[in-house]
């Protein structure tokens, strides 16, 4: 933890990151610190009179941007193999793939509503999948539908996720993640729903109402994870004093309007 006290009076200081520093007593008086990150910070004493905190506008459009991003490449990547699987069946040649890509849908949209229990494994789990099933389309698109590159591509993609959502601990990733995740879960959603019909079209009441239920829960999921991601963007634009020591910090006249507080000490002062 460095040991710092920054005289940072009425400065412009949006989107700067002081995480895990010593500022004890440090100025910050008059300051714009939205979009900063103070987490576990250590602030005892320290002046934010009259800054503007809360949500930053440019860190903000980046995040819907990156969010607009992953949505739009991995719905182009399960809309087009979805609708290229549509109708074949179990005696038909690449059966195989169509049972790998339900797996890789299924995988995202089960590890979503695990996420409570499972926390950064179950996203490490769904990253991966994600990472796969992106890696095996656009590697084999790019190369004529080769499957030995395909099948490279889904090891490389899904390595490099499962690596990027354990070990880079960045609002992006999560973003990023969670979304990928979202439209996963919608494309399985869709996915399970033709087969029900399908089955319920041909009498079998059963099995249409096993796919029914699965597609039903399936969108449940999906829910949550979109609510999940406007959460994550919303928070990652803020400014947060999370986990942040505040003990005889000074707010007067300060706009703390979308900042997070949680796990502070010593805010409010009491």
């Amino acid at each position: 933890m460095t040991n710092q006290n920054p005289a940072n009076t009425n400065k412009n200081l949006q989107n700067c990151s002081f995480k895990g520093q010593n500022l004890n007593n440090a100025d910050f008086s008059g300051c714009d610190i939205r979009g900063c990150d103070f987490s576990n910070t250590l602030l005892q004493g320290a002046n934010f009179e009259r800054v503007i905190a809360g949500q930053s506008p440019q860190k903000l459009i980046i995040l819907i941007i990156v969010a607009v991003i992953v949505a739009t490449c991995v719905t182009d990547a399960i809309a087009r193999m979805i609708f290229g699987v549509l109708g074949r069946t179990a005696q038909e040649p690449g059966w195989a793939y169509i049972l790998a890509l339900y797996t890789s849908l299924g995988i995202p949209t089960a590890a979503s509503g695990t996420r409570a229990i499972a926390g950064r494994i179950a996203t490490t789990i769904s990253a991966t999948a994600s990472g796969a099933l992106l890696g095996f389309f656009y590697a084999g698109t790019t190369t004529g539908n080769n499957p030995q590159i395909a099948i490279f591509g889904a090891v490389i993609g899904g390595v490099a996720m499962a690596y990027a959502s354990f070990k880079i601990r960045s609002s992006l990733v999560a973003i990023a993640v969670t979304i990928a995740e979202a439209v996963a879960g919608y494309g399985f959603a869709f996915l399970v729903g033709t087969n029900a019909i399908a089955s319920l079209s041909t009498h079998n009441l059963i099995l249409g109402a096993i796919w029914s239920l699965l597609s039903l829960i399936s969108i449940l999921l999906v829910m949550n994870s979109l609510a999940l991601a406007i959460k994550k963007i919303k928070s990652a634009s803020e400014t947060s004093f999370r986990g942040a020591d505040l003990t005889n910090a000074k707010f007067d006249g300060a706009r703390l309007l979308n900042t997070d507080f949680s796990g502070a000490l010593g805010y409010p002062n009491n």
